[in-house]
């Protein structure tokens, strides 16, 4: 069954789930931010059937999210490395991860986040650029659309 497309609506995040709203499509994300980059890789973690993994590693790339490279050429071999449209993602899967690890499990999480150059742990939070103030503790509300002023 095909789902309603997304991308015509005027909700941002209709339209971005219309580009990564499937499961795999973010499992595949996650994978790829995390340096894996190779069809058989990808297939053997996340033991998802070739013939979907095919079909979404082609809809990330032609979605500007994952770029194919070249790293082989007899037999020809590619690889799917992630592009600045697909590093965009990071704070999502993140944030998407440390929902899943308050609200979607009981038991401890599985991955802890830590400073790569100092190997002490990490939590991130979402904060306004403006103010450094957390999303959390902002008094925030929506609007829009917005309307150029005449004159």
């Amino acid at each position: 069954m095909r789902r309603k497309r997304l991308d015509r609506m005027q909700c941002s995040i209709a339209r971005a789930l219309d580009v990564v709203g499937d499961p795999w499509t973010l499992l595949l994300v996650r994978d790829a931010l995390l340096g894996v980059t190779r069809f058989e890789a990808f297939q053997a973690r996340l033991q998802i059937p070739r013939a979907t993994l095919t079909a979404r590693l082609e809809h990330l790339v032609a979605a500007g999210i994952l770029e194919r490279r070249s790293y082989q050429d007899h037999p020809p071999r590619e690889e799917y490395v992630p592009t600045a449209k697909g590093r965009g993602l990071r704070p999502v899967i993140v944030t998407l991860m440390q929902w899943g690890d308050e609200f979607a499990r009981e038991d401890p999480p599985p991955t802890v986040l830590e400073d790569a150059a100092t190997g002490l742990p990490i939590e991130p939070v979402l904060v306004d650029r403006v103010s450094g103030a957390p999303l959390t503790a902002l008094r925030v509300r929506a609007v829009g659309p917005v309307v150029p002023r005449r004159g």
